[in-house]
């Protein structure tokens, strides 16, 4: 009887130790395994932040860009340049004899 009763402590003291075990393997799993995620997370927040540097160059330049054409076009519009197409290209010419204009 001694002999079964010392079998059977020294069994459920296997199956606490496995249990342990298990335990502690599943904590290494999943330490592991959230180390991984957050290098993941750190790589792909590095790959944004260089992303986003290239994405603001590249709206500054198109501000720039912008900026020149609004000068452009502002320009092209004044109205000598006007006038001078109207004469030169169509033809147009000012009226002499302005009377009175009436409403």
């Amino acid at each position: 009887m001694a002999r079964a009763k010392k079998a059977s402590v020294r069994a459920k003291l296997d199956v606490t130790r496995l249990l342990w075990m298990g335990g502690f393997a599943v904590l290494l799993v999943a330490i592991a395994s959230t180390g991984l995620q957050r290098v993941v997370a750190a790589h792909e927040m590095r790959a944004l932040y260089g992303s986003l540097g290239a994405n603001q160059h590249e709206q500054d330049a198109l501000l720039e860009e912008r900026s020149r054409l609004m000068l452009e076009r502002g320009a092209i519009s004044s109205m000598h340049n006007i006038e001078t197409y109207a004469q030169t290209e169509l033809g147009m010419h000012f009226p002499l004899g302005i009377g009175q204009v009436l409403q």
